[in-house]
């Protein structure tokens, strides 16, 4: 890039609250969970950062799933229609309240098969941590409030409260000996209730609670469930992985495949809310809304692959030296899922682009194929593989959602192939 558009990039006030101001918050987020990562690694080895790994995960994964496409479908609504933020809370926070007795019940029925290589002690760990999923599915409902209203600062400002008490008390517990598997956890579920504290303080205050309207929420909640598929989808595709290893491998083999994926994902932790603004900021400015989304697309790629190299290049240095000599059986992991990492978050921009030009079903097509491929080939090969195995069938999954997402939309912003390069005016 050249420095006079480095220099512009540095003054447009859109480009430091879109792309320079998420990145600030995204690299110290990123800091910080190196620091927990390290804490862990060090304090309870790959055993015990698996059991961690794999509890964190399955109660994530659930609370994004029943969270309806509540995010993009409230952050939709409220970009373009803000006189409606107190019926949307109050109507979404209505609804996920009865979904979250829906999600704790089937976790508490599936944990035996999904949990099925653990020990006994992970598996009562889970069921009270998925008490946890309540405060998930409301985090969904604020960050829509706060994406809606273009509150960009208070909405990462929120994300890094999270991170921040975790690495702060894991590092005080880790001096004094005393962090454990139970105290981790528990570190983790205070700070999601932290999280959501600020963001509900910020949405109360600007909005109120109005009385719940059935009809905005069955307009939003109809976007929302095709946006979701999409979601899913993307999900499947991104964190499934985690959730079937622990059926097939020891906790020795989920801590190591956590560390390369943790790694892998510092690219989608510093890109991943450059992608999720798009969606707001197209959706208020039609107008500008294919350049807005190609001109992103071109900073996350650029961004992506000027992380992945040097990744790839110092994966064994790097592993060792900051984990352990015990997670250099990591690095081969690492290194396949690099590249796919730089199309995934790529595909995320053309995500929130299609989401933007009310297209939101199209999302689930761009994903649901690789979603497939993703539950078929670690059933089949998880097994026999390892992480390895595990590895390169997600790169295979977020190359096929990249090009299909290209595809897609094209054909709904009406480009031609050669406006990828140049934006259109």
């Amino acid at each position: 890039m050249r420095v006079p558009s480095v220099r512009r990039l540095l003054r447009d006030p859109g480009a430091r609250q879109r792309v320079l101001s998420p990145m600030g918050f995204d690299g110290s987020i990123l800091a910080l969970n190196l620091i927990t990562g390290i804490a862990v690694a060090r304090a309870l080895g790959p055993a015990g950062r698996g059991e961690i790994a794999a509890i964190l995960i399955l109660t994530q994964m659930t609370g994004w799933l029943f969270s309806l496409g509540s995010t993009q479908a409230i952050s939709y609504r409220l970009a373009q229609h803000p006189e409606d933020g107190g019926k949307l809370l109050a109507s979404w926070g209505a609804l996920g309240a009865a979904v979250t007795l829906l999600a704790i019940g089937l976790v508490e029925l599936v944990l035996p098969t999904l949990f099925s290589a653990q020990t006994p002690e992970t598996i009562d760990l889970a069921r009270i941590y998925a008490a946890t999923i309540a405060l998930m599915i409301a985090q969904g409902v604020l960050n829509g409030m706060l994406l809606g209203d273009h509150d960009f600062f208070v909405y990462n400002l929120s994300r890094f409260v999270g991170p921040m008490v975790i690495a702060v008390t894991y590092i005080v517990l880790w001096a004094t000996g005393t962090l454990s598997v139970e105290a981790a956890l528990a570190i983790n579920a205070a700070a999601v209730g932290i999280s959501c504290l600020v963001a509900s303080i910020r949405s109360l205050r600007r909005h109120g609670l109005a009385r719940p309207s059935s009809a905005l929420l069955r307009n939003t909640l109809w976007y929302g469930l095709r946006a979701h598929g999409g979601s899913v989808a993307g999900l499947v595709n991104y964190r499934i992985d985690l959730l079937i290893v622990p059926a097939f491998l020891g906790a020795a083999s989920i801590g190591l495949y956590s560390v390369a994926t943790n790694v892998s994902g510092i690219i989608g932790t510093l890109t991943g809310t450059i992608a999720v603004l798009v969606l707001p900021v197209a959706a208020r400015s039609q107008e500008q809304s294919a350049r807005t989304v190609i001109r992103t697309l071109h900073v996350v790629l650029l961004i992506g692959v000027a992380i992945a190299l040097p990744l790839w290049i110092l994966a064994d240095i790097a592993l060792r030296l900051v984990y352990g000599a015990d997670f250099g059986a990591a690095v081969p992991a690492l290194r396949i899922l690099l590249p796919g990492e730089v199309l995934d978050a790529a595909a995320m921009v053309l995500w929130s682009g299609l989401l933007a030009a009310n297209r939101p079903f199209l999302s689930s097509v761009a994903a649901a194929p690789a979603a497939i491929l993703t539950l078929v080939g670690l059933l089949l090969f998880l097994d026999r593989g390892g992480i390895e195995v595990a590895a390169i069938v997600s790169t295979s999954a977020y190359t096929v959602v990249f090009v299909i997402s290209v595809v897609l939309y094209r054909r709904v912003a009406n480009l031609r192939w050669r406006d990828f390069v140049h934006p259109p005016a």
